[in-house]
């Protein structure tokens, strides 16, 4: 009996055991409490939000939906239908700004040759086809300025560049712009294009256009394409002369937007599309709506396609695009496109819900939007960044964000931390964002798994590069410094400026068969884990750092030497020429120094070393200069011109230098550092690690909370 109770107790200890080491890698813990995801984000495709502040611009925005769209007006006063966009049909949206007119003929092709020159170097040209004096004509323009002056320069240009030559205009070339006389209302949108037409018979510009009146969308027509308003009392009695009534010249505050037929030519083919020019002023927003399955493309975002609907406005006089969609709809695009659809699914759970917490910390960041689709917020490419992996970990998280003391955190990630992840105080950007893991051992080898070595070798020739291992074997031979010597085993065998086959990159030499090359050290390839940059001249780093220095460093520029870094090991200060560079915070040094893949990295100066004469006199180059000169065997001087050097340092070891300052750059990791390492996540799911595990190994003092 009491055998048998010891036996129970045995077991009963044994189970409390097992749960303890199960549930120590999980902490299966999710509050519900008074967080509020909203149901939708708006994310920013193009937005002015002014000078030295976030800019993406574009004159025009071109949407098309293989299920149709529902276009609508909104604005303060309230939202109206405006109509149907059929199946698979583009339609265009820009501003009705300041245009330079290089043409208007009868002849189409005419218009699409000036079309395709001025494409060359504008994406603002324009095709408006219109009827006048009972005849077709297309007017070709170049621009969405806000000011005139702006178009009086281009007008120069064109006029300058020939691009019309040769074609019978039927208008002299001159700027368009806003100002306008209006006719109407009526009472809808055939019985405004018949007065376009009659108004056009007698030889004016005359377009469609709707506008805000009495609680309802009214159809006007706007008659001209004026710069200023001197003319429009001439355009006034001339649209009176024509017998339509209620001829006005409206108030420039008054918002509308005009409808031009357009003319495109995109890849070669020409078709025609409308094209809603929306006024600068009055808060004006067109909205398309998908009106059956599928999303809506847009063709200045590399004709990706995206969930939601767009709306299309005026901010800081450029056009603003803006994609108003479901939240959780969203991050399906946004993991899908940050995390590949092959890692483990508790790593795109993870991603999930960094991410909303992100994208919701972000509030309304950018005015009208809370995100930009860039990697600036995060990348989001739309629905063929989709995948059935990234959607699960979006779906089992829904609603799940990061918070600490009751508020969602900014739950910055990167791809990878190169093994240890960022300090922000000391090493990034400030500030203290306790809840950010400070100096955490990341699992974050992966990209490296699977790649072979590089041999970073002399030639015969004198120059030093890189060699896949697999293209050399041991000659059994050894170098007079002890440096062990390899053979080259396929002829061409190309030699890298860094250890990576770049197709775009010519290699800096090819070798043949049987030919000995020196090793000079052994590094793994190229990666987003482990990197080694290509030498850089000491001209293009002083052009680098001085972009972004805010005391600009004389050159020439002779050293650059590593003088601080942090507790991660991430350099947080350099100095050229032996002053400290000021850069602003840390991460500034990745695109100060010329586009770093973050600030975990080495550096070495091949043109800086310390040289003995005979008499034992030390000399530093490039500090002290002077013509170098070299002993042969034979007892014979001469100066030393070769770019190239090898020279052995007191511990008999072989490096390559240079007679000239170039610098090299090594390091570890991709992006900031900071919160979750994307690599680090999907190493810890494939060693057993849950999402919840793997947030708050990244993420300290938080919780994670569920949408209430």
């Amino acid at each position: 009996m009491t055998l048998n109770v010891k036996h129970s107790y045995s077991r009963i200890l044994l189970l409390v055991l097992l749960l303890i080491a199960v549930t120590s890698g999980s902490t299966r813990i999710v509050v519900h409490a008074a967080i509020n995801v909203p149901d939708n984000i708006r994310v920013a495709f193009f937005i002015n939000l002014g000078a030295n502040k976030y800019q993406s611009l574009t004159p025009t925005a071109t949407l098309q939906s293989a299920g149709g769209m529902n276009l609508v007006w909104r604005d303060p006063q309230g939202s109206f239908p405006v109509g149907i966009v059929p199946a698979g049909q583009g339609v265009q949206f820009t501003l009705d700004g300041y245009r330079a007119l290089i043409v208007e003929t009868a002849d189409s092709n005419a218009a699409l040759t000036v079309m395709k020159k001025v494409q060359a170097s504008s994406n603002a040209v324009y095709i408006t086809q219109l009827t006048k004096s009972g005849k077709i004509v297309y007017q070709v323009t170049e621009g969405a300025y806000s000011t005139a002056a702006g178009a009086n320069s281009a007008l120069t240009k064109w006029a300058s560049s020939g691009v019309a030559s040769g074609i019978q205009t039927l208008l002299s070339a001159r700027i368009m712009g806003p100002w306008a006389v209006e006719t109407g209302p009526y009472y809808g949108l055939a019985e405004a294009q018949a007065a376009a037409d009659r108004l056009g018979n007698a030889g004016l510009d005359a377009f469609v256009a709707m506008k805000p009146q009495n609680g309802a969308l009214a159809y006007v027509v706007r008659i001209g394409q004026e710069k200023d308003a001197l003319s429009l009392s001439a355009l006034q009695q001339a649209a009176a002369a024509v017998g339509e009534g209620n001829t006005r010249i409206p108030d420039a505050s008054e918002p509308y937007v005009t409808v031009r037929n357009s003319m495109t030519n995109q890849g070669g083919v020409s078709s025609t599309a409308s094209l809603f020019a929306i006024s600068f002023v009055g808060g004006a927003v067109l909205r398309a709506e998908p009106a059956g399955a599928g999303g809506i493309q847009l063709t200045e975002r590399s004709k990706r396609i995206y969930r939601g609907s767009m709306e299309m406005s005026a901010l800081n006089q450029s056009l603003a695009v803006i994609n108003d969609v479901n939240f959780e709809e969203y991050l399906y695009s946004v993991v899908g496109t940050e995390v590949p659809s092959s890692w483990p699914l508790e790593a795109q759970k993870a991603q999930a819900v960094a991410a909303r917490s992100y994208a919701l910390f972000a509030g309304v960041g950018y005015q009208i939007a809370n995100v930009v689709d860039t990697t600036l917020s995060q990348a989001y490419y739309g629905i063929s960044s989709e995948n059935a992996n990234s959607t699960a970990g979006v779906s089992q998280t829904a609603g799940e964000v990061l918070t600490s003391g009751g508020k969602v955190i900014n739950a910055v990630f990167s791809s990878n931390a190169g093994g240890i992840t960022a300090d922000n105080n000391i090493e990034i950007w400030g500030g203290d964002n306790s809840y950010l893991a400070s100096g955490v051992l990341s699992p974050d080898d992966g990209p490296q798994k699977g790649k072979l070595d590089w041999y970073y070798v002399a030639l015969p020739s004198g120059q030093a590069g890189y060699i896949r291992s697999d293209l050399l074997t041991d000659s059994g031979q050894a170098h007079v410094s002890g440096a062990k010597v390899l053979k080259v085993l396929e002829e061409g065998t190309a030699v890298r400026s860094r250890p990576q086959v770049v197709s775009t990159v010519e290699p800096i030499a090819r070798v043949g068969a049987g030919t000995l090359v020196v090793e000079l050290d052994k590094v793994g390839e190229y990666s987003d884990y482990s990197w080694v940059e290509a030498p850089t001249t000491a001209d293009q780093l002083l052009v680098s750092l001085n972009k972004r220095s805010k005391t600009p460093i004389a050159g020439p520029l002779r050293t650059l030497e590593i003088s601080k870094t942090g507790p991660s090991g991430r350099v947080t200060e350099v100095k050229a020429n032996g002053i400290a560079v000021n850069v602003g915070v840390g991460d500034n040094l990745r695109g100060a120094l010329g586009g770093l893949k973050s600030t975990l990295f080495s550096l070495e100066e091949t043109g800086r070393y310390t040289i003995m004469n005979g008499t034992g006199v030390q000399r530093d180059i490039p500090n002290q200069a002077g013509t170098l000169q070299v002993i042969s065997s034979d007892g014979n001087k001469r100066a030393l011109t070769d770019p190239n050097v090898y020279i052995m340092d007191g511990n008999g070891n072989l490096r390559a230098a240079t007679t000239t300052p170039t610098f090299v750059f090594s390091g570890k990791g991709y992006g900031h550092g900071l919160g979750m390492s994307q690599w680090g996540a999907k190493g810890l799911a494939e060693q057993g690690y849950d999402y919840q595990y793997i947030l708050q190994y990244y993420y300290k003092n938080v919780t994670i909370e569920k949408d209430a």
